[in-house]
């Protein structure tokens, strides 16, 4: 080497270039990988003088980038992991930068997460998100591969009170294991979001539960908040996974398309039937019987039936409410709006609910009481197909005959012999003894009513839109729009009785909503309506029947 190649280099460059390059490379290897140590070691030194380091030469990059990939805590790998960058994350093994058992406060929320869990806040369905569908495949991709790079590394891919967003119970540790694969998977599900989205969350689901993280069976497993790198932190999940049509009318006749319990979400028509068969498999690994009842927690279930206090909140007792499957189904069948998913010919909820029922039956999920109401129910969705069918089309009546179709399917199992009805609320112990899982008919359940209440509303837009005109009326959103439960606090309680009524499985829907109309009282009149009701009975005085005017002034009631 030449003296000029060995003279010191000039002092007056960059004040970061701690040492001359031209002097570090006359220097033995050992002693080049020392002084690499020693600025990686010296929390001063800042990682770009070790970037400058590495471009002394090849043997200088070669010795300096382990420290580069570890430096500031293992930065490289943990910016990687929340990227869902794969090809970094590899380098970053290469080189002994990728402790997969490392957790770190992750920007902006600063909640500390394990690998997984930072990994998976990348994924983001929520129903208004800004992303394209392409942008949404190229993450779920990345998620997909990193994740799988992750497990086979032994990251540890088992919900805990962090992951699950319950980390504001400080009095129990926060690495608590909670047994089951971190539920923000199937709780991103609850909507359509594609089927080659769907495909690719399914493929991460079976990943985690191939590793030894199954599925959540708490009943109210997908109920909660979910986490994202993004402000608001947690997002209530209902909200999540509802879109909240305003109003509610011109989405479904059920108030909510979300579910609580895993198996009913598997049972949404936009979940293809594997997620049910793999649900069903987990329980028959872990010797645990849906047909049984137990007296006590069963063994395999006794780590994720845990909730936020163990012991406290532990719940294994499982109910699907069969208003709660009509409701599902029938807004697959009828309500794009809400459920993000349409079906691709007449009978495709009728053929995947079948499939579903197959697994049921082949995995034992189901009795034989149990298979003969929803085979009862499968055969009015094939009749509701040949209704479609014979119409050419779906023809605005077909919502109300499907309503009424499915709901009659139920009827006949509401008599006292089968004994499958209950009132959920008030008389399933989810703590046992119990079924691991059943269906039942909830007493609370009541399909005429509600669709008593959802024509009405019907009724009562369309006058409003005619008193105030459609633009005035999609300014001036009130609450009672929203929501099924909002409308009824503002326009049917306090004037209707429905316990007057026969039980509903008795008559069909246009006796009992006659028998609905006939409870009406001006009893229910609130205060703040008294002078606006009295003054319109005094003028409709010989325009009407006495006795109708008061249930006609409830008629053209608006709010707008």
């Amino acid at each position: 080497m030449s003296s000029q190649d060995n003279s010191p280099a000039s002092t007056s460059g960059s004040g970061s270039e701690l040492i001359p390059h031209k002097t570090l490379l006359g220097l033995p290897e050992e002693l080049q990988v020392l002084t690499a140590q020693a600025l990686s070691d010296d929390i001063d030194v800042k990682v770009d003088v070790l970037c400058k380091l590495m471009l002394a030469c090849t043997q200088m990059s070669r010795i300096v980038r382990p420290f580069v990939l570890r430096a500031s805590s293992f930065r490289s790998f943990r910016r990687a992991v929340e990227s869902a960058y794969l090809p970094i994350m590899r380098l970053c093994d290469e080189h002994r930068a990728a402790p997969v058992e490392m957790s770190w406060t992750v920007r902006p929320s600063w909640r500390e997460y394990r690998p997984i869990d930072a990994l998976l806040l990348n994924l983001d369905e929520h129903h208004n998100s800004p992303r394209s569908e392409q942008m949404q495949q190229v993450i779920r991709a990345s998620v997909y591969v990193a994740l799988q790079w992750l497990l086979e590394k032994g990251a540890d891919g088992e919900a805990n009170l962090v992951s699950e967003s319950l980390n504001g119970f400080r009095y129990q540790r926060l690495d608590m294991g909670l047994g089951h694969m971190p539920t923000r998977l199937l709780k991103q599900l609850q909507l359509d979001i594609g089927r080659p989205g769907i495909d690719m969350y399914l493929n991460m689901i079976e990943l985690l539960s191939s590793y030894g993280f199954p599925n959540p069976t708490r009943p109210n497993a997908l109920d909660g908040v979910l986490a994202t790198d993004k402000s608001p932190f947690y997002h209530p999940v209902c909200n999540w996974a509802d879109t909240e049509p305003f109003p509610f009318v011109e989405g479904a006749i059920t108030e909510t398309y979300f579910t609580e319990h895993p198996l009913d979400l598997a049972l949404k028509s936009h979940i293809p039937p594997r997620l049910l068969e793999l649900m069903l498999q987990e329980y028959a690994s872990r010797d645990v019987s849906l047909l049984t009842f137990y007296n006590e927690c069963p063994e395999g279930l006794k780590k994720t039936c845990k909730g936020k206090r163990p012991r406290v909140d532990d719940e294994w007792v499982g109910v699907s409410s069969i208003g709660t499957l009509i409701g599902t189904l029938h807004a697959d069948l009828h309500s794009p709006s809400v459920t993000r998913w349409r079906a691709s010919y007449p009978g495709e909820v009728a053929d995947i609910f079948r499939q579903k029922l197959d697994i049921m039956i082949e995995y034992e999920m189901i009795d034989i009481l149990e298979q003969a109401l929803l085979k009862s129910i499968l055969a009015a969705l094939d009749a509701i197909t040949a209704q479609i069918t014979a119409d050419g089309r779906i023809v605005p009546m077909q919502f109300m005959r499907s309503w009424v179709t499915l709901s009659n399917a139920v009827r006949p199992y509401c008599a006292g012999e089968y004994e499958l009805m209950y009132d959920i609320t008030s008389t399933i112990r989810r703590s046992g003894p119990g079924r691991v899982h059943e269906f039942v008919i909830d007493t609370e359940w009541n399909p005429w009513y509600m669709w008593f209440v959802w024509f009405d509303a019907c009724r009562r837009r369309d006058l409003t839109i005619w008193n105030v005109s459609r633009a005035v009326f999609h300014e001036n959103r009130r609450y009672f729009w929203q929501k099924q439960h909002g409308y009824e606090i503002e326009f049917i309680l306090g004037y209707f009785d429905r316990d007057q009524c026969q039980p509903w499985y008795e008559v069909d829907v246009l006796e009992w909503c006659q028998q609905m109309s006939a409870t009406f009282t001006a009893d229910g009149v609130p205060n703040n309506l008294q002078e606006d009701f009295e003054t319109w009975c005094a003028f409709m005085e010989g325009e009407l029947e006495e006795e109708r005017i008061p249930f006609e002034w409830w008629s053209q009631l608006t709010k707008a």
